[in-house]
Parts: C-alpha cells; structure tokens; sequence
C-alpha cells in the first residue's frame, strides 16, 4: 500500500541529489498553445455559422 510506496520513494531518493529547476515547462508552454490554437479555430467556426 501507501507505506510501502513511501519506503520505496525513500530507498530511490536516499543518496539522491535533488537538482532544482527554475523556468517555464516546455510541455506547459506547448500545452497552452495547442489549447489556445483549439479555442480559436472553434471561434472561428463560432462566427462562420452566425
């Protein structure tokens, strides 16, 4: 269960060195213009039928 994944996260990252990243998500960024490219082709097929 739940005790059992944390045991295993806790071995994984024990000797581990955690690096820190700053900065925008290349996949959010592309995320987020595919979304918006989705919403204006539906605003234009929106204003093409009225």
């Amino acid at each position: 269960g739940a005790a059992c994944v944390v045991s295993l996260i806790d071995r994984l990252i024990h000797h581990a060195e955690i690096i820190s990243f700053e900065g925008e998500s290349y996949r959010l960024k592309e995320a987020k213009e595919r979304a918006e490219k989705k919403q204006k082709k539906r605003t234009e097929k929106n204003n093409e039928k009225h």
